[in-house]
């Protein structure tokens, strides 16, 4: 299972048992230190730019000043036909330098999903951080009972799966599935910036009684910590 985050560092990954993969966004999102030329990066346009349009060029710019692995193809929030409108138009122009991602919008439906596979399309992200109706933080329940319909449908038949912004609680939920799907064959990953506040009052303690970090060390703490608890599954 890859985890993709600003801070992700070699030794984090190892700890928790997970591949690295560094996570920058259009919207600002960016590492904190100078990247290993052998990371794997993943590009994201995000929310933002998926509900209010998206600097193209701006974009292509990220993805060749951080050299991504993968990129997602801009999409069109909550707009299925939308987004194919715009992978068809840029999934071209994102594939001369990283590896394009479909965002699958309202897979809940499974026809979009299902679709994406008719059109032999083998990287695709499933939006987990909203849904159109859902903050995914307030039912991480229902978004993970979401995700795992369409992860049954696509395991063994994608080549990648990726989580968009999972909540923690989703994502504890989802992991046997992932692990499920990696069985299959089919790469799985997902990526958080959630670390970003503490994700217990444990870590809490550990900072003193503050939510949020002050330095790159303690956000190094707050990912961990994050994994850690992400990647204990729960039924």
């Amino acid at each position: 299972m890859i985890a993709c985050a600003p801070d992700m560092t070699p030794e984090i990954a190892e700890r928790r048992g997970v591949e690295p993969c560094i996570l920058v966004t259009l919207s600002g999102i960016r590492p904190r230190r100078n990247l290993d030329g052998r990371a794997r990066v993943l590009a994201d346009i995000g929310l933002k730019a998926a509900m209010s349009g998206v600097d193209v060029a701006g974009y292509m710019a990220l993805i060749r000043r951080y050299r991504a692995t993968w990129a997602v193809a801009p999409d069109a929030f909550g707009d299925f036909r939308g987004t194919l409108a715009l992978w068809h138009r840029y999934a071209p122009l994102v594939a001369k330098h990283a590896r394009p991602v479909l965002v699958v919008q309202e897979f809940h439906e499974m026809r979009p999903a299902v679709h994406a596979l008719d059109m032999g399309i083998e990287r695709v992200a499933l939006p987990m951080r909203r849904h159109p109706d859902v903050p995914c933080t307030k039912e991480p329940r229902l978004c993970a009972e979401r995700a795992a319909r369409a992860l049954d449908l696509l395991c063994g038949r994608a080549g990648h799966v990726h989580l968009l912004g999972p909540a923690l609680r989703a994502l504890r939920i989802l992991v046997p599935r992932l692990r499920e799907c990696e069985r299959q064959g089919t790469l799985v990953s997902f990526d958080t910036i959630a670390y970003h506040r503490a994700p217990d009052s444990v870590t809490k303690r550990a900072l003193g009684g503050r939510w949020q970090p002050r330095n790159a060390e303690e956000s190094l703490m707050l990912l961990d910590a994050w994994l850690r608890l992400a990647l204990a599954a729960r039924p």
